[in-house]
C-alpha cells in the first residue's frame, strides 16, 4: 500500500470519526432540550431557546424569576490569531424585590492564606468578579461572619449592610444553602438591582440541579420580602 493510499485512508477515517462525534453531540443536545421542555411543561415554567451571534443557551421563567444558562463567546481582539473565549454560566435572578442601598454577597468559602499585598489583590479581584458593575453599591464592603459554623465552613458573606444581612440569612435560607447539592457553591448577590444566584463555569441542565436553584431562589425571595415588610 502506497503512502498516498495510507494517507487517504487516515483522512477518510478521521472524517468519519468527526462526523460521528458531531452526530452524537447533536443528539445529546436534542435530548437535553427535550428534557428541559418537558421539565418546564410539568412545572408551569416557560422555556425560551437562546441562539444569538455570541451567545447560546436557554431561559426558564415563572412568575417573578428567570433562570438562564448561557455560553457567551468573547472575541480576543488583541490576539493576532483572532481567537475567542467561551464563558459558561447559569443564573437565577429576580428584580421583584430590591435592597434599598448597599450590597450583600454570599459566595464560596476561600482558604485564607497570607500572601501580603498579592493576597489582598487576589481577594479584590475575586470580589470584583462577584460585584460586577455594581461597584458604587459596594463601597465599604467587608467580610462578616454570619450563620452556623457549618455554613461558614462552606460560604463567606461580604456586605456593607451587616444588620440587613443578618436578617436575610434566616434559618430557612441557611438550610437551603447547606443543602446545595453541587460541589461548587453558588454566588448570591442582593442589591438595588434585585437578587441573583449564579453558578460560574457551567450550564446546568439536570433536573435536581435546577430544582435546587429554584428552591434556593424562592427561599431568598421569602427572606427578602420579609425584610421589606420589617424595614
Amino acid at each position: 500500500m502506497s503512502d498516498l493510499t495510507s494517507g487517504l485512508i487516515v483522512v477518510a477515517v478521521t472524517a468519519v470519526l468527526i462526523g460521528v462525534i458531531f452526530l452524537l453531540v447533536g443528539a445529546q443536545k436534542k435530548k437535553r432540550i427535550s428534557a428541559l421542555r418537558h421539565l418546564a411543561s410539568m412545572n408551569g415554567w416557560s422555556y425560551e431557546p437562546i441562539e444569538e451571534q455570541l451567545a447560546s443557551g436557554w431561559r426558564l421563567r415563572k412568575g417573578e424569576w428567570t433562570i438562564e444558562a448561557i455560553n457567551q463567546t468573547t472575541k480576543n481582539s488583541s490576539d493576532s490569531a483572532n481567537s475567542s473565549t467561551v464563558n459558561s454560566y447559569t443564573r437565577w435572578f429576580s428584580s421583584s424585590v430590591h435592597l434599598k442601598d448597599g450590597i450583600i454577597l454570599i459566595g464560596p468559602h476561600q482558604v485564607e492564606i497570607n500572601f501580603g499585598g498579592l493576597g489582598d489583590m487576589m481577594l479584590q479581584m475575586g470580589l470584583r468578579l462577584m460585584i460586577g458593575d455594581e461597584a458604587e453599591d459596594a463601597v465599604g464592603i467587608q467580610r462578616v461572619e454570619l450563620g452556623s459554623l457549618e455554613l461558614m465552613a462552606r460560604y463567606m458573606v461580604w456586605t456593607n449592610r451587616e444588620e440587613i444581612a443578618k436578617q436575610l440569612i434566616d434559618q430557612q435560607l441557611e438550610n437551603e444553602l447547606r443543602a446545595w447539592p453541587m460541589k461548587l457553591p453558588p454566588v448570591i448577590k442582593f442589591s438595588p438591582k434585585g437578587i441573583e444566584i449564579k453558578v460560574q463555569g457551567m450550564r446546568l441542565y439536570k433536573e435536581q440541579d435546577l430544582f435546587a436553584m429554584v428552591k434556593l431562589g424562592n427561599s431568598l425571595l421569602d427572606s427578602a420580602y420579609q425584610l421589606e415588610k420589617e424595614n
